[in-house]
This record gives structure tokens, C-alpha cells and sequence, in this order.
């Protein structure tokens, strides 16, 4: 059976930003049924670098499948997107736009008052170019998704979208009311559980089986997240990091094994991973300057405001057009970076970041040293040691911050080093493998890696 695979390595405003134009319709009406020249599935390993899969033999990993679709396929290194974090990402993915024009330009909404209660960027309403599997469905191919970040009232043929409340049993109510109409109960019934987040990738991997063998789509997207989870805890390269990466890959030769021949995989990620020893509070710093009040740990009031996104964090005026608070910010900041070991490496101007496709309409955008993660905390001392090991969310220049791409099988050359390439390359690629063009992509189709 031969097989490919794509692999590469892990949204905006909601309070009080400019208002959004409208966004393409999640539940638009498919085309008339059509076959499809081949089964196209996109599989996310979250935060998976180029070097576990480049050097296995270094870092100890057995990883067969993945050995295998490297061996018999095209590879590259993928530039993430502004920040490298895990929305973003997964929809640039989709889109093949950057973040500032599809939308989704961080995990979660800006919300420095807590309003949306931690709630992230779950609803594809928010998403604002056409994705993948709207350009599907509108050519009349099927469609299916396992836990792919803002899904959520995305129309697909069988679903099960990513969101949580509470990270127990309680939530499989909430997934049971937002999965395809009786496919939750099909999963649960041939295997004792459903996808969650508090649950591995062990019962993703069940969804995704379950789907690819019983239901065929022609186009799939199945996200795997826990290398992503013990790489924060442990750092990139922990033993703990590749024990995971191995249970991955037994989920990844799962679907290999119940695909048909016509079937070709892509297993995407979003982003690398850095090591960190330390964390800094930007809105500590707001605080003792005056621009933000805190009361009992939470913001209740702000002239401007942090909005963390791991490795960087944009700061954010109340009043956009408030020059003296953004010189007294740009002044703050710009200060604290000239000092020795004050956590930040660079402060970019809001419009150069934006012109990179991250954060519209923020004043300025903070990138943490080496070894620092920004903390949302707005209490405590401005720099403190992490709880964590690893981090994201940098710059996509940084060599720590590539993501994997691995293409293997039916329409796909072997043995083709494609070198560095750009997210928005991912979408339209995968479009041209469905017979079908996503106009409104950014990218360009890597037709080196494209058998004729």
C-alpha cells in the first residue's frame, strides 16, 4: 500500500478590537457528491522539531512509521507563523494565510478583564479565510476531523471538534452535543471512550481509526497533542518527550493500517520547542508603572494590557489612538530590555509585526530572551523561575521554532529535500493533491515534492 505523509512540526481580537469582517459560512452547502483522485488525511503532531525525526538514533526514539514515511518521501523544515503557537498555526495550516488576515492570531481571545473565562479560540466562525475543508465540501468531497483546534461549528461530514470546560468526564456531554449526530456514540461503543482533553492521544487515535476505516473520507484532519503537553513539562528531548513521540507513532501505524490504497496522509504539526528556566510578567510591569490596576490577582482596569502568547506578547492600548500611553509603554519596555538579564531579547513596533502577518493592532510586540517565557500573572515579582521546561511562541526565524514536513506515497516523489519552507505552502499543496486550488491561499503548491 503506498502512502503519504505530510508532517510538520504545532486567533483575534474578541474584547474590544476592530471590527472583523465576515467570516466565510462554517455550515455551507455541499456540492453534489464526486469522487476524489485520492484520500488526503492531515495528521498534526503538536510541537514536533525536525531533529526527532532527522537524528532518531541521537535523541533514542523508535518511531518505525515515521522512519518509514521519511525514507520512502519528501522532506523539509517548515517556518511557522507569527507567534509559533498552536492556533495560529493549525489554521495558516488550513488556510494558507498568515494570522493577521484568517483571524486566529493567538490560542485565546484578548481579554485582560477574564471576561471569556480562559475560553480559547474553539469556533471556526472566527476563522475569516476559506479553509481546506469548506473547498472541499463546496467540490463535493467528504470530510472528517478529529480534535483540530477551531473546528468547532465547522461543517464537516463526521467531526469531533476540540474544546473543554473542565478537563474531566463532565465534558463528554459537551463533545457528545458538538460531534456528527451519532458518531460519539459509535467511537464510545467500539471503544469504552471518546476523545477529550483530559483524555491522550490513545483516544484520538480511536476516532481517527474508527473514521478512516468505516467511513473513508476523502479529506481528514486528526490532531495529536500530547507531545506538545510533556514537552512544556519537561523540555524538548526529555526522555518523557520521546516516550510520547513513540506512542504517537503506534497511533500513526494504526491508520496506516486501515487505509486503502488510494489513500494519502498528512500528518502536520505547528511549531518547535525551547528550553526555559525562568518566566517574566510584562503586566507586573504595567502595573507598577500605572497603566493597569489589579485587584485580588485579576485586572480590573487598563490603560494597556499584556496578551501573552508564550514566547512573545503583545501589548495592547484601551484606546488605540492613545499616543502618550503608547510612548510611556514603548518607553517601558524599551528600558527594561536594555537591561541585563531582563528577560526581554527584542521589542518590535506593532506595525512590523503585523506586516509579518501577528497581532493587528497591537502597540508593540515583546520576544523573550533565551530561556524566558512570558506569564499573563499580573501579581508577584516581574521575573521568576518557571514551573515548565519548554516553551514556543517565538520568532519563526528561530531555528528552535521549525516545524517538521514529511511527504510519503501516492503523489509524491522519494528522496527530495525540499529545505526550508513556508506554512502558507501547506494548504495549497494539499489542495492540488484533492485536484482542487485553494485561490485564496498565500502559499505556493510544492510542486518539487509532486510526483507528475
Amino acid at each position: 500500500m503506498r502512502v503519504f505523509f505530510l508532517v510538520v512540526s504545532s486567533i483575534v481580537c474578541a474584547c474590544g478590537g476592530p471590527a472583523k469582517p465576515p467570516a466565510p459560512s462554517a455550515t455551507q452547502v455541499s456540492a453534489p457528491r464526486r469522487s476524489a483522485p485520492r484520500r488526503v488525511v492531515m495528521i498534526s503532531i503538536d510541537g514536533l522539531r525536525p531533529e526527532y525525526w532527522r537524528k532518531p538514533d541521537v535523541y533514542g526514539a523508535k518511531i518505525p512509521t515515521l522512519r518509514r514515511l521519511v525514507a520512502e518521501g519528501a522532506t523539509g523544515d517548515v517556518r511557522s507563523v507569527w507567534p509559533t503557537v498552536t492556533y495560529p498555526a493549525h489554521t495558516t495550516l488550513v488556510t494558507g494565510v498568515r494570522p493577521a488576515k484568517h483571524g486566529i492570531v493567538n490560542n485565546l481571545p484578548f481579554d485582560p478583564l477574564g471576561q471569556n473565562q480562559d475560553g480559547w479560540y474553539w469556533y471556526a466562525s472566527d476563522i475569516r479565510s476559506p479553509t481546506l475543508w469548506q473547498r472541499a465540501s463546496a467540490q463535493g468531497y467528504t470530510t472528517a476531523n478529529v480534535y483540530w483546534p477551531v473546528t468547532v461549528g465547522a461543517r464537516f461530514d463526521w467531526s469531533f471538534p476540540q474544546i473543554w470546560r473542565t478537563k474531566t468526564d463532565e465534558d463528554d456531554k459537551l463533545m457528545q452535543s458538538l460531534s456528527t449526530p451519532g458518531l460519539f456514540e459509535e467511537v464510545k461503543a467500539k471503544y469504552g471512550r471518546t476523545p477529550a482533553e483530559h483524555r491522550g492521544d490513545d483516544a484520538r487515535g480511536d476516532a481517527a481509526e474508527h473514521i478512516l476505516a468505516t467511513k473513508k473520507p476523502d479529506l481528514s484532519f486528526f490532531y495529536f497533542t500530547d507531545l506538545d503537553t510533556v514537552q512544556h513539562a519537561t523540555g524538548p528531548f526529555a526522555k518523557q518527550a520521546v516516550a510520547t513521540l513513540e506512542t504517537i507513532d503506534a497511533q500513526l501505524a494504526r491508520l496506516v493500517r486501515v487505509a486503502d490504497a488510494k489513500t494519502t496522509f498528512v500528518v502536520v504539526s505547528d511549531h518547535g520547542f525551547m528550553s526555559i528556566s525562568k518566566i517574566i510578567r510584562p503586566s507586573v510591569l504595567l502595573r507598577v508603572a500605572g497603566l493597569l490596576e489589579v485587584e485580588n490577582g485579576r485586572v480590573t482596569s487598563y490603560r494597556a494590557a499584556a496578551w501573552k502568547a508564550g514566547g512573545m506578547c503583545a501589548i495592547i492600548l484601551r484606546d488605540p489612538n492613545d499616543s502618550v500611553t503608547k510612548q510611556l509603554v514603548s518607553t517601558l519596555f524599551r528600558e527594561t530590555a536594555a537591561k541585563p538579564d531582563n528577560g526581554i531579547a527584542h521589542v518590535w513596533d506593532g506595525a512590523e509585526v503585523a506586516a509579518k502577518g501577528g497581532f493587528p493592532g497591537a502597540a508593540l510586540v515583546l520576544e523573550a530572551a533565551p530561556g524566558f517565557v512570558f506569564s499573563a500573572s499580573a501579581d508577584g515579582p516581574a521575573i521568576a523561575p518557571a514551573s515548565e521546561h519548554g516553551a514556543h511562541g517565538y520568532s519563526p526565524d528561530q531555528s528552535d521554532m521549525l516545524a517538521s514536513l514529511v511527504l510519503s506515497g501516492s503523489g509524491i516523489k522519494k528522496g527530495v529535500e525540499l529545505g526550508v519552507v513556508d506554512m502558507t505552502d501547506v494548504a495549497p499543496t494539499v489542495a492540488r493533491l484533492l485536484a482542487m486550488e485553494l485561490e485564496s491561499a498565500n502559499g505556493k503548491v510544492l510542486d518539487a515534492a509532486l510526483s507528475p
